[in-house]
């Protein structure tokens, strides 16, 4: 075990040196970069299609899935309730024939979405995770 320690401290110590020695001998060249005009107007076209789209892949819990003549007055009751219950959190609803759906959250993670699935579980039982599309501006670190 001292050997393998021995070894790691030897290998840090030399790649310290290593890297000092390439720092010294390059501090006094200068490099000259060009680039195409091609490669700015890319760039700033990647910006605006970035810009256009502010979603991010994310998580949201759905708590609600219903069809039929009053499904859409349901979701919305689901939707202002949860929203009376968990203020901090943002409620959509979506419609994709015949279904309205009701999708809370806006998570980075798994890990998150399942997160709060757990306190959120004994008032929806039949809520799951389900990978999205999220808006950025509702994501904070």
């Amino acid at each position: 075990m001292k050997k393998i320690q021995y070894a790691f401290l030897t290998l840090f110590l030399v790649f310290q040196f290593v890297g000092n020695a390439q720092v010294d001998f390059f501090n006094n060249t200068y490099v000259l970069l060009t680039q195409e005009q091609r490669f700015d107007s890319l760039l700033m076209l990647h910006k605006k299609l970035n810009a256009m789209d502010n979603t991010i892949p994310g998580y949201r819990i759905q708590i609600y899935f219903e069809s039929g003549n009053y499904s859409k007055s349901k979701a919305l009751e689901v939707k202002d309730e949860f929203e009376l219950l968990y203020p901090g959190y943002s409620a959509y609803i979506s419609f994709s024939e015949p279904y309205y759906r009701v999708k809370v959250g806006d998570f980075r993670t798994k890990i998150e979405a399942i997160g709060f699935l757990k306190k959120i579980i004994r008032k929806y039982p039949n809520a799951f995770e389900k990978k999205e599309r999220i808006y950025i501006n509702a994501w904070k670190e």
